[in-house]
């Protein structure tokens, strides 16, 4: 929409920003086409909706025909020549949203030789050969999509694309930078200080966990969030940090596809793993049957980069919001979520946490476990599992913040919860049942020790100076299948 504002009307949209000084160009035709519109199509009906758009974009509806002699629908191919053909040089910009959409719909994980698909790649193919032709009309072409798929050839008649995914020079291109936050919207954050009853800086930093992280080369300097998610944020900070993400596109098509058709695919193993990459295999394309998981869930936003060298790259969840929304997919697709009753019992957590009762606070997250397990679930032998399926299923509120394995100097926590008025950190340990792995058996008491341990020796949470800390250790029973209150602490700082 910024390219399409400023090709089309100019600077009219953008007086007194940067770009007021630096823009000089004129004004142009854009044609903006939106392919996730023709994502269901079939074939038959992509040729005639693409044919459509063209005409009703370049406004030649009683100029040029759609149909032939035999009124049949004519290929978009040879509808976008006879619209380009008496046009000028240099008069056009094209941007094309989601390119891709029609593939990924009707791309399956198991057919390689799917008909509609290939002829949806050929009737795309054409029109990428069309623009190629008449490439001198465009004074500028802009292309968006999310996946890279070996046999989809669609340009392979227009090579000289350039794509800049992974190019540290475009890494801030769709995102907003800490430094553009704190400097463009400074009213909006001291409003949502007021609003929310926080710090600017407790604004700044909340923003940074929740909506921060996205790194698009492993040359960039920064990080930057996504847009939808901080404008809705600052547009209903009374709504407190909720989940946008997700909402508005954490589902697409081939990512449904790829996970509902592999078989022992389990996704919320994803979440508690880091990928190790290079270079050449985020640039590479591949078949839909090869592509690596990690690679999908980089190129569907997910996962984002984290330089380890030059060559290698650590693809990591970018901030809390997008690692919820992994764990909301799975309860998705598992067909799971939590009660009404324990939704509102949710509701009451900011106050259990603010009074520090510990006892009501294990009986929400055993509701939820309740709701969102099964008696063949195997979260219970991992600690981990246990935490991320509470964290994905605490719903977001305005007084509360949720974060995982936030780090510091000496370790990592499991799960922070942050009131106004309290920020409370939890440590999770387990019981292992009698010859589990060829372990000893290490009963609740000694797992409550330890953990107690663990989170005195690692000084887990202290980002949140101005709050008082409640830090707690909890034991989940793994024979009991949920958290034991009577091997619940609080630890205090001595």
């Amino acid at each position: 929409n910024t390219l399409e504002s400023l090709f089309f009307k100019g600077l009219d949209d953008f007086r007194g920003l940067d770009i007021d000084t630096l823009w000089n160009d004129t004004t142009y035709r854009v044609i903006h086409l939106d392919f996730s519109s023709m994502s269901s199509c079939t074939p038959r009906g992509l040729r005639r909706k693409l044919a459509d758009d063209l005409v009703q974009c370049f406004d030649v509806k009683d100029k040029v025909a759609l149909t032939d002699s035999l009124n049949c629908y004519r290929d978009p191919d040879e509808v976008l020549k006879e619209i380009l053909r008496p046009l000028k040089d240099n008069s056009i910009v094209l941007l094309i949203d989601e390119y891709d959409a029609p593939i990924t719909h009707h791309m399956k994980v198991t057919s390689a030789n799917d008909s509609d698909l290939h002829e949806i790649l050929s009737i795309l193919q054409g029109f990428y050969a069309a623009v190629k032709q008449y490439v001198d009309r465009f004074r500028h072409i802009f292309i968006t999509g999310i996946t890279r798929i070996a046999h989809v050839s669609i340009f392979s008649a227009f090579n000289n694309l350039k794509d800049i995914s992974l190019d540290a020079k475009y890494n801030a291109l769709l995102g907003f930078t800490q430094e553009e936050i704190e400097n463009n919207f400074s009213p909006y954050v001291e409003h949502a200080a007021h609003v929310l009853g926080r710090s600017r800086q407790g604004i700044l930093t909340a923003l940074k966990d929740r909506y921060d992280g996205y790194r698009f080369s492993l040359d960039a300097p920064g990080t930057v969030c996504p847009p939808w998610s901080v404008l809705n944020f600052f547009m209903d900070p009374e709504l407190g940090f909720q989940n946008y993400w997700f909402e508005s596109g954490g589902t697409p098509s081939l990512l449904m596809n790829f996970i509902k058709m592999r078989e022992n695919f389990f996704l919320r193993e994803y979440a508690k793993q880091k990928f190790s990459t290079t270079v050449h295999q985020l640039k590479a394309k591949y078949e839909v049957q090869g592509i690596p998981p990690e690679i999908l869930f980089t190129q569907a936003g997910y996962l984002t980069l984290q330089r380890q060298s030059q060559t290698r790259a650590e693809l990591v969840f970018p901030n809390t919001e997008v690692a919820e929304s992994l764990l909301q997919l799975a309860l998705t697709i598992e067909g799971m979520s939590i009660s009404d009753t324990t939704y509102d019992d949710c509701d009451l957590l900011v106050e259990y946490i603010d009074r520090r009762n510990l006892d009501k606070i294990i009986d929400v997250f055993n509701r939820i476990l309740v709701d969102c397990s099964s008696s063949k679930s195997v979260i219970f032998s991992d600690e981990l599992s246990v935490r991320d399926l509470i964290f994905a299923a605490i719903p977001s509120m305005r007084n509360l913040l949720k974060n995982k394995e936030r780090a510091n100097a000496l370790g990592i926590s499991d799960l922070e919860l942050t009131t106004k008025r309290t920020h409370m950190v939890i440590e999770f340990t387990r019981t292992y049942p009698p010859k589990s792995h060829g372990e000893e058996r290490r009963d609740a008491e000694k797992s409550l020790n330890q953990g107690i341990a663990q989170m005195m020796s690692r000084k887990y949470a202290m980002k949140f100076p101005d709050l008082p800390l409640y830090r707690v250790v909890m034991v989940i029973g793994t024979c009991e299948r949920q958290i034991l209150p009577e091997f619940c602490r609080e630890v205090s700082e001595e």
